[in-house]
């Protein structure tokens, strides 16, 4: 009997403990749930934005040839005025004098150097007297077309379309040869004035097109033609850009405006992959990203970043391929071969996961 007692309390015991192995065996090891997001492949046109400014092409000074009195003054400032019209009439009276005199004295040495040159046709006049004739009429023909001349540039004409900016005297005014009596912005073409970096500069051979923004007065991006770089930068390490722009296109734009300028450039190495700045994490001087395995484990991989992509992303030059997954948040949290789960995407109805 006390030999069963025994038997019984020994099976008890090692039912216990086979209880307890049992537990022990039991424990799953905990998985992390992750964010997990697909390396994207980059753009090979990279965009820059700077901030320009739109200037005239030109101020042209208009200014009479002769001197005289305004008899009229035909514009005002802001006044758009087209090639070959008249901006300002001077009094005529003295050049019209001018020019009734040299056509009396133009007729009266026509008609003698007639008769000499047909004398001399005849070989019935002198050589010298000859010479003396004809010198003569070309004398008074340069005078009476300067006479006439100096009354046509009684008329103040614009010598381009533009926008007069200033006007300077006042009808009745006195002025000179060669005093600008008002000025004209050329609006034949704008021109765009932009500063980019050295780094921009030195690249500038990749650069393969410009456009303009102003959201104030465009509905969209205008294109801009390049004019020229600068050759030295300023004291700030930038260097300028002249850009040009048809006024016709954008009507609305006028010299003194700010606008956004968009420069778009060839990326030198390409298109490359691109990943959330806040999948790289660093260790012992080096960038990394957790890789997520077919195997629902991470692995620990070592990549090359290059430049911004503008957009809370980063280029890859090496180290990824596209289309592989990549864990985008609690990246300091993981070890090397951990098993994991994904998050399961929010679906687009179910916005902030209520549902």
């Amino acid at each position: 009997m006390k030999r069963l007692r025994n038997n019984t309390f020994l099976l008890f015991c090692l039912v216990l403990l086979a209880g307890c192995a049992g537990n022990n065996n039991g424990q799953t090891e905990i998985i992390r749930k992750i964010k997990i997001e697909p390396v994207q492949q980059s753009d090979s046109l990279v965009v820059r934005t700077y901030s320009g400014m739109v200037n005239e092409a030109n101020q042209v000074n208009l200014a009479f040839r002769v001197a005289g009195p305004i008899q009229k003054i035909l514009v005002k400032e802001g006044d758009y005025v087209r090639t070959g019209q008249v901006v300002a009439q001077m009094d005529t009276r003295d050049y019209e004098v001018q020019l009734a005199a040299a056509l009396a004295q133009y007729e009266q040495v026509k008609a003698e150097a007639d008769r000499v040159i047909e004398l001399h046709n005849r070989e019935s006049v002198a050589g010298n007297d000859y010479d003396k004739a004809v010198s003569g009429l070309k004398r008074v023909e340069a005078q009476l077309k300067n006479a006439k001349d100096q009354l046509n540039d009684t008329k103040l004409t614009a010598p381009v379309s533009g926008y007069i900016q200033q006007v300077n005297f006042l009808e009745n005014e006195l002025v000179d040869a060669g005093m600008p009596v008002a000025s004209l912005i050329d609006v034949g073409h704008y021109q765009v004035e932009v500063e980019i970096p050295v780094a921009l500069y030195v690249d500038r051979e990749n650069i393969t097109s410009f456009s303009g923004l102003q959201p104030a007065v465009t509905a969209g991006e205008f294109p801009l033609q390049l004019l020229s770089y600068s050759r030295k930068a300023n004291n700030n390490q930038l260097y300028k850009v002249q850009l040009r722009l048809n006024p016709a296109s954008q009507p609305k734009l006028a010299p003194g405006m700010d606008i956004q300028v968009n420069i778009v450039r060839k990326n030198p190495a390409g298109a490359q992959s691109c990943v959330p700045l806040n999948a790289l994490f660093n260790d012992g001087g080096k960038t990394y990203v957790w890789v997520y395995q077919a195997n629902g484990r991470v692995q620990k991989r070592e990549v090359v970043t290059g430049q911004l992509t503008g957009d809370g992303r980063i280029r890859i030059s090496g180290g990824l391929n596209v289309n592989e997954q990549v864990v985008v948040a609690g990246v300091n949290q993981l070890n090397e071969n951990e098993q994991v789960k994904p998050l399961e995407p929010v679906a687009e109805t179910n916005v902030g996961g209520l549902l």
